[in-house]
């Protein structure tokens, strides 16, 4: 049988209760009693149980991660890696990750995790939009929060985003490299916090380019109030063309729609790219095995969800500190889909 807190306290020649301060790191200790009650626990190798630990914390040991069911569904591969990188860095805490997912007409406070509803976690992570009642609802009982790929103007919490206008920048400085001007943008989901900065800096970007005329005539994008899907690709690339018959090329918001693009371009016999580039955002895992290959602007779903980790760590442990903002760069791939000159 391994050491216990109580050894700890015999050998040390304190109390228990100091021993716990040591390990939870509240409350004051003597820097020379710490050093007394630090060294015996390095010699015998001691490892709190998790449960020594949440009782002289106070702390449950778990996050809650909350995202969408439509952001998990089997056709968007986004928010399960950040998942993953939540995942892979709250091990580094020595913390378990709680999933749960909401649906668009949760009943507030009714249908909220369960894990809210016990108050079993420390903190929580959002990726993504969820309604906003149940984010209001968070914010007013008080759990620190981290929000990835989202933000509300109204709220202050720490934030995870990528660099979408410059990965939309970079975009738009490929295609017209390549000499193309006539570049139509399809999204839906279009007042989420990204999905709006991917527009904003298509039409600025085409602007800077001498192309603004064309980037804000309404026929040459295709914006809905819907969640992201192959058939908004679909139904925008059809729309674009049906007013833009000259259309040389199309940024699509992610590459889900992007799918839905390049099927109906497929199609209708376009040659992609000679007749029509596409070019998506975030670079899933099938950009780079379709038909053609997707460019796509590349996102470390992994790192957002490590930074998101990172930073609801420190919010647990200060929670009085100034709220963050962090964003991590972004980078065009370029595949077939959009290489017209070699």
């Amino acid at each position: 049988m391994g050491i216990t807190i109580k050894d700890i306290a015999k050998i040390a020649g304190v109390s228990i209760s100091t021993v716990s301060l040591v390990i939870s790191g509240k409350g004051y200790v003597s820097q020379a009693t710490r050093r007394k009650i630090q060294k015996v626990i390095n010699d015998y190798n001691y490892r709190p149980l998790r449960s020594a630990q949440q009782l002289a914390s106070n702390q449950t040991g778990n996050i809650g991660f909350i995202t969408s069911d439509v952001h998990l569904s089997r056709s968007e591969a986004f928010y399960s890696r950040i998942l993953l990188g939540v995942e892979l860095e709250a091990r580094n805490y020595d913390y378990n990750v709680l999933l749960s997912t909401v649906g668009e007409g949760t009943n507030i406070p009714k249908n909220i995790p369960r894990f809210l509803k016990g108050r079993d976690v420390d903190g929580i992570i959002i990726a993504g939009s969820i309604p906003e009642d149940l984010l209001w609802y968070i914010h007013d009982i008080a759990i620190p929060v981290v929000l990835i790929d989202y933000r509300l103007p109204d709220l202050q919490h720490d934030v995870v985003m990528m660099d979408n206008r410059h990965g939309i920048q970079q975009i738009v400085q490929h295609l017209t490299s390549q000499g193309l001007e006539r570049i139509g943008f399809i999204a839906g989901s279009k007042n989420h916090p990204s999905i709006k900065e991917r527009f904003e800096g298509y039409q600025i970007t085409m602007e800077q380019f001498g192309l603004g005329n064309f980037a804000r005539a309404e026929k040459n994008h295709f914006l809905v109030m819907q969640e992201t899907s192959s058939d908004i690709g679909t139904e925008g690339i059809a729309s674009i063309l049906k007013n833009e018959p000259a259309l040389q090329a199309v940024i699509c918001a992610n590459d889900t729609t992007a799918m839905g693009c390049l099927k109906e371009l497929q199609k209708r016999n376009f040659r992609i790219p000679q007749d029509i580039a596409v070019v998506g955002f975030d670079d899933n895992y099938y950009a780079a095995i379709s038909q053609p290959t997707l460019s796509s602007v590349h996102v470390p779903k992994i790192e957002m969800g490590v930074e998101g980790a990172k930073l609801l760590m420190d919010r647990i442990t200060n929670p009085n500190k100034i709220y963050q903002t962090r964003t991590v760069p972004v980078e065009v791939v370029v595949r077939e889909s959009s290489r017209v000159t070699t």
